[in-house]
Order: structure tokens, then C-alpha cells, then sequence
């Protein structure tokens, strides 16, 4: 047999310059840049001072006067975890649920349409891949009083979301999000290079007095990015080229900022624009691009450095810089109507593509530059070479009766606001991509696309389940579609969006003069149980958020276990979290009782400090200086959240013993308590919140540890005094790393026991035989054993002092399963495959065919420390019966015989591999033929441990 010595050969495993609960709380939430030793400063942080640093990507300590920045991806991600973490432990607010729309579409007109949950078919990419028969898709949309909500054109306009749908399927980007949440190419495509560059002479910025200058020649530049666009064809049959892009530029130069007093060609709300453009220090223009230094970097993100440097018009230049004119000097063109790019009042109108009156003035301003009468002259735009140009829009204008020019898949073809109708037809002109991703289409499938609004929502969704239209923007829930006729709903097809999100907000204030959960008012003296942390964490686990999707949601739902909800394109990078926390979708009703008992013992030792009492009556109720503890509940009744409401009620009365003033009240009610008044008022304990989604937007969720969880946010609302928070960095590495118990206990624990027990799947099973043959030969006699089959035990039966070894995988033992979630090494099933998934790597493992014929496998072996009953666990087990075996034989004539050598190791992975003949269990496949399994003298190495 070839074995690998245990403990010796990990570094830094028996001499740990942390704790070993820090040690393993850090292996536990996947850190992968930050060293549990690197961590030691940050032991006192927050979510505070790390939700600051998430968001503005540096901190400085105050204590140490050190600052960090964030410089990695791993970095980023890492204080990610630790920030989410902290903010689940203290727990001042608990998500529940990610609320889902449907958006409905005929499915016998339409075969084939892209939706992802984050937008379902409200994305460009949406329309433009829907498949219909006659490539005619009919869209249908509500629409009250008009089709379109704002203003059309691309300055300051096109803000509502009617609007953003009409113009993503006119216009065309340089770069766009994909569906990971990752800016990518589209229409222009870039190198990014970091570092220090020196702005070349060469290297220019636009001023509408001095045109074209070196203005920040010589100057450091952080980032240099090479950008080359396809200069495609215009919709009004002209051809793309530099000047638009470089013209494209000065304009929002030249509007971005007030160049002189007074300066008609300045629009103040274009600062985003300007705090953007301020951080360019030079171009130098190519035949199809530029070349761009800049002062931004972002940390790490590369697509979120590009993303601030990638330019490309949706108007030809000609059209933006006429728009100026009319905006700017309309009168000295005999205009009479005075036009702003972005707002409306008295004596102003928001310039409208679409409004007759408009486009027939812009037509005037564009006649008279086009004809040489340009009122006004700028260095460097040259009017004359756009005569061509002008006439061109001017034919475009004619032909459509406006000026929405642009670039993209399909042209404005018709607009009759008055029957709520608009009608585009796709663009045939040259264009081009630099990206295949198949989810982000070049070209749309239908010839043409109809929109059609309706005043009633009802007549919309049986219009498109009756066929007359193909598919309606508009998402309803889950409700809606149940009133509908079984004939009418099998014409459906239902595509889901992440609309909102509910959540569960405490109030955790308390006197700020004491270490006490009390609450001095005028009126009297309180108790707030939600001021001690133990019982608002507990809340994450007495909520069965599986309950409330399927019985309150009827499945529109999915459970939430953060803020950073599941459609969210990072929630895949907080796995690590949930797991080490033990956060499931169906909650741990024991563990939380478990921490309410232990928080109410807390706080009846500090009440009884500042000579109060507290107590839990024989009729269940507790009760605070005699009268019994009522908490103040805010459940708003518009929608699910009420029925959310009146079933936590319900388990807070039943279970933890406090009375609850179910406060039913509508959102302005709800809102005038819980936001518009400090905490300190003391006039709510509980909320049923609930947060709009955001659509499809980037991977990195910068800004949700400082709103959601630290008292930069809302914490619980906006206003002071906000909750400072309970748990700091070294709070939550030494909380999950204590659930993970030491190899070298065993052999106290299993001494010491009140009882051991054997758990298996079947008492034929190789398993059984393996806990029989291996396992119960590490006992003492004296110690009482108790076989259970696993399906017939449950954790609960365990008090502390007991030890519980597990023999067998998840898929047939479900007590190793219920610690697979928090396990650090645990197996993941694949397409004939299992990996071991471990911090050491990964290790896959094929299934052999026949399934009987395994001739190598791996096994794992983990101790960890019930944190509900207290109890030792040991689980072992195999990618298969005959690995499983031989964990329990190495465990037995290996580790159990020197314990001290594997010291503070948690967990063993080895692989086994068939080099004797025969076997020492009984096969599983022996009827089938199989002959040999593992046996005495097989070979085991140990691949992993930790």
C-alpha cells in the first residue's frame, strides 16, 4: 500500500500564526487574496469601512493611518464575501425573496426569442432575435395617454422606458453589456493598456473657442486605449466616417461645459457627461478611431476602464451639431420657439424628434446651414463639408417625416402617436460587428416590427394570447395569468423577470447610553429584542423563504438569500458565503431557535443590569418589567408582502414568544414610520420592505454592501441615528470557522461521549459493512453505540457531548448531505462525472461502465461541529461504495492510530485505486460479474488536506 504522510506535508498546518476558527472561517468564504495572517489588521473593520472601500476602491484606516486599495479581482471578490458575511450576521436587513414578472408571448407566432431573467424580453436583443413565420412581430405595450413618454433625442432625452426599448432597436453602441454583466465589443472594438503614459503633444481635447488643443500634453495618463470602429452606413444612406466620431466629441465638449458666461451652448445637465469627459487628457484621431489617454482606471475591471473611454454617435455629426444650433441660436434662424436638449418649462420645450412642429424648425436650421447660412461658426467644424450631409437628412426627413437618424437594425418608419402606433422597418445599409456572441445578434429576424399600445392591460394579454399580437412589454404576476381560461393559457409561453426584491427590515436601535436592548421614549421604558444581533440573525433561518415562494409567490418567486439576489449576474461569486453561514432556501428552524434562546438569555443579563426583568411565561410569552413584549410590525398590504407579513407574524408569536401588532398599512402610511422618522422613534420593530431590480447591468455590485448593509446605506433607513454595526471581520471568520472541527479531537471526543452514533444508508449496503468492519473498531468498549439507518435519524436526536459519524455519500446518507453545503471539500455531480471540489483544486472522478467496474475513487473525510446541537460530526465517504471502504480503513489504521500527527487538519481527500485482487466487503455488482473492490492491500494516496 502507498501512503502519504498526513500532516507534515501541508505548510503551515501544525504552526498557524491565526487561530485555527480564523483559519478555517477564511478557507470556508473561498478567500483567495487575502491570508488569514493578511487579514490581522482588518480583524476590527466593518461593514462600514469595507462597503467605503467596495465603492471608492481605497480606504484609509484612521487607526493605523494605512490605506488600502483595491488592486485585483481576487481582492475585490474576496471583501465581497467578507462585507456580505457581516452583513447577514448583523442582520438589520434580511432578504426573502426575488420577485417575478411574466412577460407573455404567443408561442405559435413566435418560435424562438432570447430572454435572460435579469430583463426577460424587454432587451434589444429580445426583439430583434423574435422568430415569427412572416417576419412581421407585433409587440403590444401599455399605454395610457402615449406610446413614448419623453422627449426623442439622444442629448437629454429618450429617459423613460418605452423610449430606451423604441431607440436600442434604432441605434447601434461602440461596446454593450452582455448578459454576465460584462461591458464587450459591438460596434468598435479596443486595446487597453495600463500604466503610466505621457500625454503626446499630438494628443488633443476639444474648447468651442479654441478648438482642437494639447491641453494636457506632458501630463501622466493612467490608461491608453486603442479604439477602431466600424464606420458603417447612416441611415440616410451616408456613409460613416472619422469626422463624425471626432465631431461627435467637440459637441458634447462644447455642451458639457460653460466656456464662457452666459454660454447658450452649455446644458448643466450634461455633468455626468462633463465628470466623464474630464477625465480624458488627449485623442489622437485614426482613419476608423482614436487613440484616447485618460486619468480613470478602474482597480481591476478592464471592461469598466474601456467602458469609459469608448465614444461612438448614434446621429450623424451633422445632426447633433444642427440640434445645437436650433437649441442655442434658434432665433437668429427666425425660430421663434425656444428648445432645450433636456427640460421643459413655461417658455422652454424639450426638442422631440418626433413632434411635427420640431422637426419642421430643425428642418429650417439645417436648410439654412446646408445652403451656407450657418449663424454660427466653431473651430474646427467645417459647416461647408457637411452640405452633402445636410441634404441627405433633409431626404430623410422627407421621405419619414423626421430626423431620428441613426445607425442600428432598424429605421423609424412610421409614428401616429394618435392610434398609438409605430412601425419599424429593418435597415439594409452596411454595418458591422466585432463581436459573436449569438446572444447579441447583429441583425434583427423581423422584416418588420409593430408597436402597439393599450390603455387596458387586460384586452394586451388576451390580444397576444389570442394571436393578434405576438407578445406583450409588459411583465405581470403570477396571479394574472391563474384568472385566465386553460385554452387561453396553453397560447402562451411565459418568459420571467427579476422585477423586485422583499426583504425583512428591523430596527435595531437602543439606548445609546447602554449596553442594554432598551428603549427610553417619554411614554416608558421598552424592550427591543431586535437590538440584540443573536435574534436578528436567527430571523435568516426562522423564515422558510421555499415557503413564501411556493405558497404566497405560487412559484413567481425564487428565495433570496441576500441583496445580491439570485438573477444578479455576481450572485454566482457568494456561494462561499452561504454555504459557510449555512443559509438555505428553506431555512434551520432548530438553529434558530438555537440563537433566539441564546440571545434572549443574553439580554436578560444585560436588562437585569439596569433593574429590569425579563422572562419567559408558562404561556409562552416573554415578558419585559411584567407586561408582555409586544413588537410593532409594518406590513405593507399592496401586494404579496402582506401575506409575507401575516406568516412571520405568525411564526414570531407561535415560536419565539413575543406578541406582534400586525400595522397593515399602504405605502405612503408604511413610509412615514419606517423612512421619514429616525429609528430612535421607536415606533416600528419589523418592515416588509421591497427594492425595484435594475435590469441587465454589470458583474460587480460596487455599492450593495454600503446601501444594503452599512450605515452609509440605508440602515435601517436614511435617516440618524443609524445602526452602527455588531460584527466586525474577526467576528465573522471566527463564528464559521468554529463550525469546523480538528482531526485530533476524535480521540477525546469519542472517549468522552455520551453516545456514538453509526449512520448509514441500508444494513445490506457496502456502507453498513464499512461502519462495522472499520469505523466502530475506533471506539471504546465502555461507549455506548447506536446504529441508525440514515432515513431514520435526525440531528435533533443529538445533545452536546455526543458524536455522530456518517458513513456514506449525500446522494444516499442525509446526514452527510446536511453538511455538504458547509463542508470545505464536497463533490459536485457532473455528465458522468463527479468532482471533488476542495481549496487544494479539484479532482474528477469518471463513472466507470458498467457502474460496478470501479477500480480507483476518491474519498473524503470531515469533522465538523454541529453548531445547533453541539455535537461531533464525522462524515466519510466515496465517489463510490469500494472508495468509501477504503476511507473508513484509512481512517481506522492511519489517522486513528496517529491522531496527534494530523493535528488541527479538518479534512482528508484520498484516492484509492484497485492493485489487489478481490475484496474485503461484499460488492454491490457481484452478480453482475464484478470480482474484485477494495481491499487491505489496494493503494491509497493522500491527493488533498486542510
Amino acid at each position: 500500500m502507498v501512503l502519504l504522510v498526513a500532516a507534515a506535508a501541508v505548510p503551515g498546518v501544525q504552526a498557524k500564526a491565526v487561530s485555527r476558527d480564523v483559519y478555517y472561517g477564511a478557507n470556508a468564504l473561498d478567500l483567495n487574496y487575502y491570508t488569514p495572517e493578511s487579514l490581522a489588521p482588518m480583524f476590527n473593520w466593518t461593514t462600514k469601512e469595507i462597503g467605503y472601500l467596495l465603492l471608492m476602491t481605497q480606504y484609509t484606516d484612521p487607526a493605523t493611518n494605512t490605506t488600502v486599495v483595491i488592486n485585483s479581482t481576487d481582492q475585490y471578490w474576496d471583501l465581497q464575501r467578507l462585507g456580505l458575511a457581516m452583513g447577514l450576521m448583523d442582520s438589520v436587513r434580511i432578504f426573502l425573496v426575488e420577485n417575478w414578472e411574466f412577460y407573455p408571448v404567443n408561442k405559435e407566432r413566435v418560435t424562438d426569442i432570447i430572454s435572460d431573467p435579469s430583463v426577460g424580453i424587454a432587451s434589444r436583443w429580445s426583439l430583434m432575435s423574435a422568430k415569427t413565420q412572416d417576419k412581421r412581430l407585433r409587440v403590444g405595450q401599455l399605454a395610457l395617454d402615449a406610446l413614448l413618454m419623453s422627449a426623442i433625442n439622444p442629448v437629454g432625452g429618450i429617459t423613460d422606458v418605452y423610449s430606451i426599448r423604441l431607440w436600442d432597436l434604432i441605434h447601434d453602441t461602440g461596446g454593450t453589456i452582455n448578459f454576465d454583466g460584462i461591458y464587450v465589443p459591438y460596434r468598435c472594438k479596443w486595446t487597453l493598456e495600463r500604466g503610466e503614459f505621457t500625454v503626446p503633444d499630438d494628443a488633443v481635447i476639444y474648447n468651442q473657442t479654441q478648438g482642437w488643443i494639447a491641453a494636457q500634453a506632458g501630463e501622466t495618463a493612467k490608461a491608453k486605449v486603442t479604439v477602431t470602429c466600424d464606420m458603417g452606413e447612416w441611415q440616410n444612406g451616408v456613409r460613416m466616417a472619422v469626422d463624425d466620431i471626432k465631431n461627435y466629441i467637440a459637441f458634447y465638449y462644447t455642451w458639457a461645459f460653460r466656456d464662457v458666461p452666459g454660454d447658450p451652448y452649455y446644458d448643466s445637465a450634461l455633468s455626468d457627461t462633463a465628470a466623464t469627459f474630464q477625465t480624458f487628457l488627449g485623442f489622437q484621431f485614426t482613419d476608423n478611431g482614436y487613440v484616447v489617454y485618460g486619468s480613470y482606471a478602474h482597480p481591476f475591471a478592464d471592461d469598466i476602464t474601456a467602458g469609459n473611454y469608448i465614444l461612438y454617435p448614434s446621429m450623424p455629426w451633422d445632426m447633433y451639431w444642427a440640434m445645437g444650433e436650433l437649441v442655442a441660436n434658434g432665433n437668429a434662424y427666425g425660430i421663434n420657439r425656444r428648445y432645450s436638449f433636456s427640460s421643459s418649462d413655461e417658455s422652454t420645450v424639450q426638442l422631440d424628434l418626433l413632434t411635427k412642429e420640431h422637426v419642421d424648425d430643425l428642418s429650417k436650421v439645417i436648410q439654412a446651414i446646408s445652403s451656407g447660412g450657418a449663424m454660427s461658426t466653431f473651430p474646427g467644424i467645417d459647416w461647408n463639408s457637411a452640405a452633402s450631409r445636410m441634404n441627405a437628412d433633409l431626404d430623410f426627413y422627407s421621405t419619414y417625416g423626421h430626423f431620428v437618424i441613426s445607425n442600428g437594425p432598424y429605421i423609424l418608419d412610421m409614428y401616429s402617436p394618435e392610434n398609438l402606433y409605430l412601425k419599424l422597418v429593418k435597415f439594409n445599409g452596411q454595418r458591422s460587428t466585432f463581436n459573436d456572441d449569438p446572444k447579441l445578434p447583429k441583425d434583427g429576424y423581423a422584416d418588420v416590427i409593430e408597436f402597439y399600445g393599450f390603455q387596458n392591460e387586460d384586452t394586451l394579454l388576451l390580444q397576444v394570447a389570442h394571436g393578434d399580437i405576438d407578445l406583450g412589454l409588459v411583465a405581470f404576476g403570477a396571479n394574472k395569468y391563474q384568472g385566465l381560461s386553460e385554452d387561453l393559457l396553453y397560447n402562451l409561453r411565459l418568459y420571467n423577470v427579476a422585477s423586485s426584491s422583499i426583504e425583512l427590515t428591523l430596527n435595531p436601535y437602543h439606548d445609546p447610553d447602554k449596553d442594554a436592548p432598551i428603549v427610553t421614549l417619554d411614554t416608558g421604558t421598552y424592550f427591543n429584542p431586535f437590538a440584540v444581533r443573536e435574534i436578528r440573525f436567527a430571523f435568516n433561518y426562522l423564515v422558510n423563504r421555499r415557503y413564501i415562494v411556493d405558497n404566497i409567490y405560487h412559484g413567481g418567486a425564487a428565495p433570496a438569500l441576500s441583496g445580491i439576489t439570485p438573477n444578479d449576474p455576481a450572485s454566482k461569486y457568494f456561494t462561499p458565503v452561504y454555504r459557510a453561514l449555512g443559509l438555505k432556501e428553506n431555512g434551520d428552524f432548530n438553529y434558530a431557535m438555537k440563537l433566539i434562546d441564546e440571545g434572549m438569555a443574553k439580554a436578560v443579563e444585560q436588562v437585569t443590569r439596569y433593574g429590569h426583568t425579563l422572562e419567559k411565561r408558562d404561556d409562552g410569552y416573554w415578558y419585559f418589567d411584567g407586561q408582555p413584549v409586544e413588537v410593532k410590525f409594518v406590513i405593507r398590504t399592496e401586494d404579496e408582502r402582506k401575506d409575507v407579513g401575516l406568516y412571520i407574524s405568525d411564526l414570531i408569536e407561535n415560536y419565539v414568544g413575543f406578541k406582534v401588532d400586525r400595522m397593515l398599512l399602504n405605502r405612503q402610511k408604511a413610509s412615514e414610520i419606517v423612512f421619514r422618522k429616525p429609528a430612535s422613534t421607536y415606533e416600528w420593530n419589523l418592515y416588509t420592505g421591497g427594492w425595484g431590480a435594475g435590469g441587465l447591468g454589470s458583474m460587480y455590485p460596487d455599492w450593495q454592501i454600503y446601501y444594503w448593509y452599512s450605515p452609509l446605506g440605508y440602515y435601517p433607513n436614511f435617516i440618524d441615528p443609524r445602526h452602527q454595526p455588531d460584527v466586525n471581520v474577526g467576528d465573522v471568520l471566527r463564528a464559521v470557522g468554529e463550525q469546523y472541527a480538528s482531526i485530533g479531537s476524535y480521540s477525546l471526543a469519542v472517549q468522552n461521549a455520551s453516545r456514538v452514533f453509526l449512520v448509514f444508508n441500508d444494513l445490506s449496503s457496502p456502507d453498513a459493512f464499512s461502519t462495522a468492519q472499520y469505523m466502530s473498531r475506533t471506539l471504546p468498549l465502555d461507549v455506548r453505540t447506536i446504529s441508525r439507518l440514515s432515513g431514520e435519524f435526525s440531528m435533533g436526536e443529538a445533545v452536546k457531548g455526543d458524536v455522530v459519524i456518517s458513513v456514506g455519500g449525500p446522494l444516499v446518507n442525509d446526514v452527510t448531505a446536511e453538511y455538504e453545503n458547509l463542508a470545505l471539500v464536497h463533490m459536485e455531480l457532473g455528465n458522468g462525472n463527479i468532482t471533488i471540489v476542495s481549496p487544494q483544486g479539484n479532482f474528477v472522478w469518471l463513472v466507470p461502465n458498467p457502474w460496478w467496474d470501479v477500480t480507483r475513487g476518491y474519498f473524503i473525510i470531515q469533522f465538523f461541529n454541529d453548531r445547533t446541537t453541539g455535537a461531533l460530526v464525522v462524515t466519510i465517504y466515496g465517489t463510490d461504495a469500494d472508495s468509501t471502504a477504503a476511507g473508513t480503513y484509512y481512517f481506522l489504521t492511519h489517522v486513528y492510530q496517529n491522531l496527534d500527527a494530523y493535528g488541527d487538519l479538518n479534512y482528508l481527500v484520498g484516492l484509492w485505486s484497485d492493485t489487489e485482487f478481490g475484496s474485503d466487503i461484499p460488492l454491490p455488482g457481484s452478480s453482475q460479474g464484478d470480482a474484485s473492490g477494495f481491499s487491505a492491500g489496494d493503494d491509497i494516496t493522500i491527493v488533498a488536506m486542510g
